[in-house]
């Protein structure tokens, strides 16, 4: 077991992170580990107006990759593919990802960043409504804090290409 993997364990058993397997089927084919924020978030019941639903598009797209479903993959930091659900962000050497929800269609969708633990387990830190990122690099220098906050001086997983991260993806 690394390290990083061991610290994930620490900080969910002191209830600092939440696993989150799948909502639906209760599986985590892929792992998941979220602030507690974003777990309250991604619980039902929604309430029925539009940030509702944007709660549940979130808590399907968690349950989703949990259930390893396929997930489209861009690899660059600018210049993402619209429709994209993982991305990296800059500077891409230090391995924070943006996952990108865009349900409902006509919304702004939400963004959760975080990084990679290991292959296939993640951890999602900062989660909010696209609309309301002004400055991106901003969000990042504040995920790069919290990666901090939580791991001290541990560095998030890496790789040399998408499979030391992710099974189960299409490249876009």
């Amino acid at each position: 077991m690394s390290i990083i993997v061991a610290k994930v364990g620490a900080l969910v058993a002191a209830h600092k992170l939440f696993d989150r397997p799948s909502s639906y089927q209760g599986i985590s084919a892929r792992s998941m580990f979220v602030t507690p924020e974003i777990d309250a978030l991604a619980k039902p019941p929604f309430p029925d107006t539009l940030e509702g639903e944007r709660y549940a598009a979130l808590a399907q797209y968690l349950d989703a990759f949990c259930e390893l479903n396929e997930i489209t993959v861009s690899e660059v930091c600018k210049g993402k593919p619209p429709g994209v659900m993982l991305a990296r962000v800059c500077p891409v050497e230090d391995d924070f990802w943006s996952m990108r929800i865009t349900d409902p269609d006509d919304t702004p969708g939400m963004r959760i960043l975080g990084a990679f633990s290991d292959l296939n387990s993640f951890v999602g830190l900062i989660c909010d409504f696209r609309e309301y990122i002004d400055d991106f690099d901003e969000e990042v220098y504040f995920v790069k804090e919290s990666w901090k906050n939580y791991f001290g001086d541990l560095k998030p997983h890496t790789g040399r290409r998408l499979d030391d991260y992710l099974t189960n993806y299409s490249k876009l």
